[in-house]
């Protein structure tokens, strides 16, 4: 009897999920052959299937606000979605249906946020960058990335900020590293891994007359063993200049989760700046880090 009652229960629930799909955002729905659509006004930062360990269902994350979720098994079982995006956070269930209408496979989880100006660093996709000096033309796969899964560690941000601080002086640019977009120039400075953390330094001149703002950075790994297979790397914490004055430079440091690379790997870093302007894009290969932030073949 009490089987019963629970089957009776989850099949009301799964009944109310899909009523309230399209009028709010309670519910996902996907189907077979089919991939369901979910887009936001802000950059999505987390995105986790029931535990972070469920098998039912694979996902996307494309230009950072938009994901692709399809179900990978024949019967998907009903779970948890959490998402985060910007600074909203969205609690849903995914629900597998044998048939479903292409017009319940498309959700919007907000409007397009308000523009403050401000910095951030999100883990968030960067936009795929116009070709340029410096860059690669046709990488379309930036626009690809998967978000980087796990728990992010606990940052003391006092302790850190001062190494971070340290180590982002008198380091001179490596020039065979560095790239020039508009008249601001980006070059890999130096590496280290302290404490399960990794520190990039990069130095910026800004030759131009107009101020140069950093609205977003993200750091990418690259990995060679399959070049479509992106991973933004979640930033920690952060030190240095939101914006660099005209004829000015500074260092920036950022600090994420350590991990070690393959020698045929690579770094991107993506700045994006003020509308209209181009981003900056640098890739470092990882032969230049310290040897020992490579992996042992």
């Amino acid at each position: 009897m009490k089987r019963v009652l629970c089957s009776l229960l989850l099949c009301l629930l799964i009944t109310g999920l899909s009523v309230n799909a399209q009028t709010g955002t309670d519910s996902i729905l996907t189907t077979k052959g089919a991939v369901t659509l979910i887009t936001s006004g802000a950059p999505i930062t987390t995105f986790q299937i029931g535990d972070g360990k469920n098998a039912d269902y694979d996902y996307r994350i494309v230009d950072g606000n938009m994901v692709f979720l399809r179900p990978i098994t024949a019967a998907p079982h009903p779970t948890n979605l959490i998402v985060r995006e910007g600074e909203n956070i969205h609690y849903m269930i995914i629900a597998y249906r044998d048939k479903a209408d292409l017009s319940r496979l498309k959700y919007t989880l907000s409007g397009k946020p308000k523009t403050t100006g401000a910095y951030t660093t999100p883990e968030a996709t960067p936009q795929a960058p116009r070709a340029g000096r410096g860059e690669r033309s046709g990488d379309e796969q930036l626009m690809n990335l998967p978000e980087e899964t796990g728990n992010l560690i606990s940052v003391d941000t006092v302790t850190v900020g001062k190494i971070a601080e340290d180590f982002g002086k008198d380091h001179k640019v490596n020039h065979q590293y560095e790239v020039k977009v508009e008249g601001v120039s980006l070059g890999y400075a130096q590496a280290m891994t302290l404490s399960n953390m990794n520190y990039f330094s990069f130095r910026i001149r800004n030759k131009g007359k107009a101020p140069f703002e950093i609205l977003k950075a993200s750091l990418i790994h690259k990995e060679k063993k399959d070049t479509a297979l992106l991973h933004t790397m979640p930033i920690l914490y952060r030190k240095g200049p939101a914006i660099i004055a005209p004829r000015e430079e500074a260092s920036e440091v950022y600090v994420v989760p350590s991990k070690q690379f393959k020698k045929e790997d690579e770094i991107i870093i993506v700045l994006q700046t003020s509308e209209g302007k181009q981003q900056v894009v640098l890739y470092l290969p990882v032969t230049v880090l310290p040897k020992y932030m490579l992996a042992k073949q």
